[in-house]
């Protein structure tokens, strides 16, 4: 299961910097050609829906790497079993804010069907596909990450690794 957890996690390193590589290269790429008097109208429109799954690629991946911001001034103040319990609840907080997104986000999705993206005969729903899809990974992250502080001594986890992103 670990090996299985270790490769997916690699493919959505990948993804994410692919994403995040292609939403660079194609506002660069639309900048140059409206300079140059050939606007491509529809690369905006690409790039909106490729950084929307960036963004969630890119908190799973941070989430995963304990990169994410956070003030722990008053939580070092704590004694060590009243951190740890406290960092476990606030886990199962946003395991259910992820449900409630999921829950919230698959008939934005369904709903989402025949709106069109401006400049394209693409479905918007691709965009909002994110929302759920995006939030089952970070669920599936906050889990191991719970599992990590129900087994520490602590309530803290170690990183999975993989500093070279991108």
């Amino acid at each position: 299961m670990k090996k299985a957890y270790y490769y997916f996690s690699k493919v959505e390193e990948f993804l994410a910097c692919l994403l995040l590589i292609s939403v660079v290269t194609l506002v660069f790429a639309s900048a140059l050609f409206r300079t140059a008097g050939y606007p491509l109208n529809w690369a905006s429109d690409i790039a909106q829906l490729l950084f929307a799954w960036s963004i969630f690629f890119g908190v799973d991946l941070s989430m995963r790497e304990k990169s994410l911001i956070k003030v722990d001034m008053l939580l070092q103040k704590l004694p060590v079993k009243a951190r740890k319990y406290l960092q476990i609840i606030w886990q199962i907080v946003i395991i259910v804010f992820l449900i409630s997104l999921i829950v919230y986000g698959i008939p934005l999705c369904i709903n989402s069907i025949d709106r069109k993206f401006s400049n394209m005969n693409l479905s918007y729903s691709w965009a909002t596909a994110s929302v759920p899809v995006g939030s089952i990974l970070l669920t599936i992250t906050s889990v191991v990450n719970l599992v990590k502080m129900f087994k520490s001594e602590d309530g803290t986890y170690a990183a999975e690794g993989g500093k070279d992103l991108c």
